[in-house]
C-alpha cells in the first residue's frame, strides 16, 4: 500500500517535469534564432562525432588504443561496427538537440562540441605522432 502510493507520488513528479520540459521544447521551437542555433550546434555534433570516429581509426592503425573504458568495450563487443553506435549516439543527441533548442541545451552542446573538438585534435596529435615513428 505504500509502496503503491510512493510509486503513484513519483510517477505523477516524472510527468509533471516531462510536460514541463515539452512546453520548454515547444517555446523553443518557436524562435527561429534558437531553432537555426539547434541545427547548428547539432550539425557539428554529428561532424564532430565523424571526425572522432576517423581520428580514432587512425589512431588505433597506428598502434594507439582507446582510453575511454566505455568505448573500449563497445569495440571490443561490436569489433570494426564500433562506428555504429557511435554515429548512431551522435545522431540521437543531435535529434534532441534540434527537438529541443532551447538555451541551456544549446549551452551545454556548445560545450560538448569544444571538448569533442579537443578529444579529435588530440587523436589526430597522437596519429601523427605514432605514424612518423
Amino acid at each position: 500500500m505504500i509502496v503503491s502510493g510512493i510509486t503513484r507520488k513519483i510517477g505523477a513528479i516524472i510527468m509533471q517535469r516531462a510536460h514541463r520540459y515539452e512546453r520548454l521544447a515547444m517555446n523553443a521551437r518557436q524562435n527561429p534564432t534558437l531553432v537555426m542555433l539547434g541545427y547548428t550546434v547539432g550539425s557539428l555534433f554529428v561532424f564532430l562525432g565523424i571526425l572522432d570516429v576517423l581520428s580514432t581509426n587512425w589512431a588505433l592503425s597506428v598502434g594507439a588504443y582507446e582510453v575511454n573504458p566505455f568505448m573500449w568495450k563497445v569495440m571490443e563487443h561490436t569489433g570494426d561496427f564500433w562506428i555504429i553506435p557511435k554515429l548512431m549516439f551522435q545522431c540521437a543527441v543531435a535529434a534532441m538537440i534540434v527537438w529541443s533548442p532551447n538555451r541551456a541545451t544549446i549551452g551545454i552542446m556548445t560545450v560538448m562540441c569544444a571538448w569533442t573538438s579537443s578529444v579529435v585534435t588530440n587523436n589526430f596529435i597522437i596519429a601523427y605522432t605514432l605514424s612518423m615513428a
